[in-house]
């Protein structure tokens, strides 16, 4: 799993190193704080983080135990496994929302050859109607994973796409449709309410549909992903993340953050190009990156 490797410097030899430094405890305390921070760990995580930490090893700190303190504590906050979900039975729709440039089309494509390999029939929508090479680059993803992509003219309504995404997914034989959007800047409000137009037309062909919408977020991006997330959520129904970018300069704490104040799943988390490149995500094993024991 490449997710226990991610990191070449965890966040453990940061704490590491000011542990061993021995100095006075507020001294200590304020450069746990910093390493922290610097690791994009929002402020209030950190202070929570340090204070359960602190009291369940005591000061002096020994490195050891307080890493695994921290680790314990972490899985107390960071409730829940995450992971791919078990997509039930019948005629479902994904649909992939997130800011430009975050990933989503090459997501879109991974995410649909994952299903198609558990034996799931894929149908993908190139609904990215506004970017010049949206459609063209999921249609090369198709053919490269042997998937259909209904698709349309550069600058066409997206919902149009979607429309007839819908109508193939109905009437033919598919059971999961794979929707790539536009990529939308999460303070434009035009734009991330016409995502609720998308939602309408799925709910127009399948009214239990989509059973996923999911937030596709660039990890190297630091704290920005948690307003990201804040704001797609608010306007689109957000109910899983897709993290991307995660074998690049990935910040662990923005992650942390995400986890902790949205109670939203991570479920996948893409770690390198290729269409192989996604796994379940697992908070265990994002921790045992993040934080790993000594061996």
């Amino acid at each position: 799993m490449k997710l226990k490797r991610l990191f070449t410097a965890p966040l453990s030899e940061a704490l590491r190193g000011v542990i061993h430094d021995k100095r006075d405890r507020e001294t200590t305390l304020e450069e746990l704080e910093e390493a922290l921070i610097l690791g994009d760990v929002s402020v209030s995580l950190t202070q929570a983080l340090l204070k359960a930490a602190e009291k369940r090893t005591g000061y002096p700190f020994e490195a050891d135990a307080f890493i695994r303190a921290l680790r314990d504590e972490l899985s107390v906050l960071l409730a829940g496994d995450g992971g791919a979900p078990d997509l039930p039975p019948g005629k479902q729709v994904i649909l992939l929302v997130g800011v430009n440039g975050c990933g989503k089309t090459t997501t879109a494509a991974k995410i649909a050859g994952y299903w198609s390999g558990r034996g799931r029939r894929v149908l993908l929508g190139a609904a990215d109607t506004f970017r010049a090479a949206g459609g063209s680059q999921l249609a090369l993803w198709g053919e490269r994973l042997d998937l259909p992509v209904v698709s349309g003219e550069r600058g066409a309504d997206p919902g149009s796409v979607v429309h007839n995404s819908l109508t193939s997914l109905v009437n033919r034989d598919f059971d999961l449709l794979v929707v790539d959007t536009a990529g939308r800047v999460q303070t434009r409000t035009g734009l991330m309410q016409e995502l609720g137009k998308l939602t309408r037309i799925v709910r127009g062909f399948l009214p239990d549909q989509p059973g996923a919408v999911w937030l596709v977020v660039d990890a190297t991006m630091g704290q920005n992903t948690l307003d990201q997330a804040r704001k797609f959520t608010e306007f689109s129904g957000v109910n899983g993340i897709v993290l991307t970018k995660m074998d690049g300069t990935a910040r662990g704490g923005a992650v942390l953050n995400i986890l902790r104040e949205m109670q939203v799943p991570v479920v996948f988390a893409g770690t390198g190009e290729s269409a192989e490149d996604l796994e379940p995500f697992s908070t265990a094993a994002f921790i045992d990156a993040l934080l790993p024991l000594e061996s």
